[in-house]
């Protein structure tokens, strides 16, 4: 989270405070692990998932992409109950 205040001085100056907390909110972190990890898984069960199509193995291609999708869901579940 990054918070970011401004506080006006009481002197002639009329000089501008700024205090800025930087705090890294692990939180967040872990959340965009699970969508880095879902963006890979994706795109290497995708490839895959093309060859089975290629070789014409549809019904495998099929449980593949079953397989695909149900983790995909999970990994979505657990980021949104992360943030």
């Amino acid at each position: 989270m990054i918070s970011d205040i401004v506080v006006l001085a009481d002197d002639p100056n009329n000089e501008i405070y700024r205090a800025v907390t930087l705090s890294n909110d692990s939180w967040l972190i872990l959340s965009q692990c699970v969508e880095a990890f879902a963006e890979t898984y994706r795109t290497r069960h995708s490839q895959t998932i093309a060859t089975y199509v290629t070789r014409n193995q549809l019904e495998e291609a099929q449980r593949e992409a079953d397989k695909m999708n149900a983790l995909l869901r999970k990994l979505d579940q657990l980021q949104v109950s992360i943030v």
